[in-house]
């Protein structure tokens, strides 16, 4: 009869779902709502249900006869995960500003659950040790770490329970027992994936085991290997483990017989000299499939005789999905671990500066290949229409009619838009923490930078002066750009300050010399075109010139052929103003107007008497217009000397002139 084995990846399968089901970023009740879900299910494939109907029916104990499926354990595990969630709500309840309960009443029922849980493992973890014994349970296999990933679990949530109720003795003896089974796994582990996964449950720990060293009073507490080498195995199987001696030597003796190295090795990862270690498993597992398919790339292109552009191509896509999505992978661990406020707490600064390292070498490796990527794209799109350029680089005629210039135009507008991509993937990677730190991986950025800005500058111009409506001024402008960006990558490139790491893609002095060359040669092409347009002008182009006057003077100073003048503004001033007086009596001359006399005035007849009667009856004026007029006659009886001579009319005395 084959034994059932019960072994099962413990500390893999509770990575993976507190990652997924929200404990990553703190979501306790998520975590507590799926637990509720997944022991449900376990009930009902197991037969462990608390009976059908209204009434409760006490579901049947696990014993260690009626264990023959691993779900049974699992049962356990996540039965004491959900108590354990419970106690971490509460927890976090009490860390708010206005909880929902009393400080008292919360920490009650933190301990509360946080007992329950530790009762359900403890019962898990003795129905492993009673089925490890072969003797006693028949037909049943269980390995070694399992057991060994049982005990950890089991010591974690007990220490936690002593950590609370401030028992920090045996709080640290659990956890560096802990630690000592996590490190035997680390060493011997046949994989990358167990070795992150023991790294991340050896990183929950560090801060724990420091806190209760200084609440001890050890003096080094910030030196976790050396508290836990000052704790000997016989202390720990005395105070925290009985057997542990025996439980380390099984296991160390199980992973040694493993023979079998696993395919799924992640190589070691440098970056500039300086180690990136990934502690995470999810990121380890994902960095593994970018090695591999990056290695099948790179055989297949070095394989020239099965290599075609098509296969290339689709090569590129995978390499860059695969490095999407570990850049996907490497962001939310990021953004998760700072959401959850893990730097401020007792966690260890380690996770936060592996994940940052991580996460930009993974962004720099995906912006790399995207510039591979996009340069080989260009090389193509050239072979294309190569045939139809000009043989010279200063020809700035295309033969072969209307359609050749077309596909020209459009090539040379997509290698433009392929290298606006290659600049801005360039200036991406020049942002990076790691390219800022390293001198050399910044100076050979900053190099390529400028190369490929000059590179599009000189495509660019040559698109201006190849277009059926050239624009050799816009080509000339972007010489001078070229020129400068082409110097400043030469002194970076060719005549670097220090040693350039990283290298992205390989730039040669004769590459830069070449493009140097066909800058100076399209210029001088381009501004032979420009002088030798004959523009017209635009309609209305002379109208200014007949209304405003052209300052000449201004145009003399800066052509050089006149001095400026040194005058201060107010004697500017004066000079324009006796100019314009001059000019204004000049005028005045050349019309001929002359200064005569004035027509003296008209005197009035005396008023007739008949005209005053019929003035009598009309109505009366306002009292303001009979002031006016009484002062005005007053006015002109004085200057005729009298009331007896005769009046001036309103005409201006033209009436009765001959009087």
């Amino acid at each position: 009869m084959a034994q059932a084995d019960l072994s099962f990846p413990l500390l893999s399968q509770l990575s993976k779902e507190r990652a997924v089901y929200g404990l990553r970023n703190g979501d306790h009740e998520r975590y507590r709502r799926h637990c509720t879900n997944k022991i449900h299910r376990l009930r009902t494939t197991t037969g462990q249900t608390c009976g059908k109907g209204k009434q409760y029916k006490a579901p049947p104990k696990l014993e260690v006869e009626n264990v023959k499926d691993v779900r049974h354990l699992q049962l356990l595990l996540f039965s004491a995960e959900r108590a354990l969630a419970h106690s971490h709500e509460f927890k976090a309840q009490k860390a708010k500003p206005n909880p929902s309960s009393s400080p008292y009443h919360l920490k009650k029922d933190q301990i509360s659950w946080l007992r329950r849980s530790l009762k359900l493992s403890t019962n898990l973890f003795d129905l492993v040790n009673a089925l490890t014994q072969q003797d006693q349970v028949a037909g049943v296999k269980l390995n070694t770490r399992t057991k060994v990933e049982v005990t950890i679990y089991h010591l974690l949530i007990r220490s936690e329970l002593y950590f609370e109720k401030a028992n920090y003795g045996n709080c640290l003896y659990d956890l560096v027992a802990v630690r000592k089974l996590l490190t035997i796994l680390n060493g011997n582990s046949k994989n990358s994936y167990d070795e992150a996964l023991s790294n991340e449950f050896i990183d929950l720990d560090e801060p724990l085991i420091r806190y209760c060293a200084y609440k001890l009073g050890r003096s080094e507490s910030h030196d976790i290997q050396g508290i836990v080498n000052d704790i000997e195995d016989k202390t720990l199987e005395e105070e925290s483990l009985p057997g542990y001696i025996s439980l380390a030597d099984q296991l160390k003796e199980e992973l040694s017989g493993q023979m079998e190295v696993d395919k799924a090795k992640l190589q070691p990862i440098v970056f500039a000299e300086q180690p990136i270690e990934l502690r995470n498993p999810e990121l380890v597992n994902v960095m593994i499939k970018v090695q591999e398919t990056l290695g099948r790339f790179e055989s297949k292109k070095s394989n020239n005789k099965n290599r075609s552009k098509n296969v290339s191509m689709k090569g590129w896509d995978k390499v860059l999905s695969v490095l999407g999505e570990a850049e996907g992978v490497a962001r939310r661990l990021k953004d998760d671990h700072e959401a959850s406020g893990s730097s401020t707490s007792l966690r260890s600064t380690q996770i936060t500066t592996s994940l940052n390292l991580a996460h930009a070498y993974i962004v720099h490796s995906l912006l790399s290949h995207r510039i591979q990527r996009d340069l080989s794209l260009i090389d193509t799109l050239s072979s294309n229409f190569s045939n139809y350029l000009p043989a010279s680089v200063g020809d700035t005629k295309i033969k072969g009619g209307k359609t050749r210039v077309e596909e020209v135009v459009k090539g040379l507008g997509g290698i433009i838009k392929l290298l606006d991509t290659v600049l801005q993937s360039l200036r991406g990677i020049s942002e990076l923490s790691i390219v800022q730190e390293k001198e050399g991986v910044r100076v050979g950025v900053e190099g390529l930078e400028n190369y490929y800005h000059a590179l599009k500058c000189f495509t660019l111009a040559r698109l201006h002066c190849l277009h059926p409506t050239p624009s050799y001024s816009s080509a000339v402008s972007l010489f001078q750009k070229a020129t400068t960006s082409i110097n400043q990558a030469r002194s970076s490139l060719i005549e670097p300050i220090t040693t350039i790491e990283e290298e992205i893609v390989h730039i040669s002095s004769e590459q830069i010399d070449a493009l140097e060359n066909d800058i100076n040669v399209l210029d001088v092409g381009a501004k032979k075109g420009l002088f030798s347009q004959n523009i017209e002008k635009p309609v209305f182009f002379d109208m200014a010139f007949n209304y405003i006057d052209i300052p000449f003077d201004e145009l003399e100073v800066l052509s050089g052929k006149k001095e400026k003048s040194t005058q201060t503004t107010t004697g500017i001033v004066a000079e324009n103003l006796a100019s314009v007086s001059n000019k204004t009596v000049e005028g005045i001359k050349k019309l001929g107007r002359e200064t005569r006399e004035t027509t003296p005035a008209v005197e009035l007849r005396p008023t007739a008497p008949h005209t005053t009667a019929r003035n009598a009856k009309q109505p009366a004026k306002e009292d303001d217009d009979e002031d006016e007029v009484g002062t005005e006659d007053e006015g002109r009886r004085q200057g005729q000397g009298g009331p007896q001579e005769g009046k001036k009319g309103w005409l201006g005395g033209w009436f009765g002139r001959g009087k």
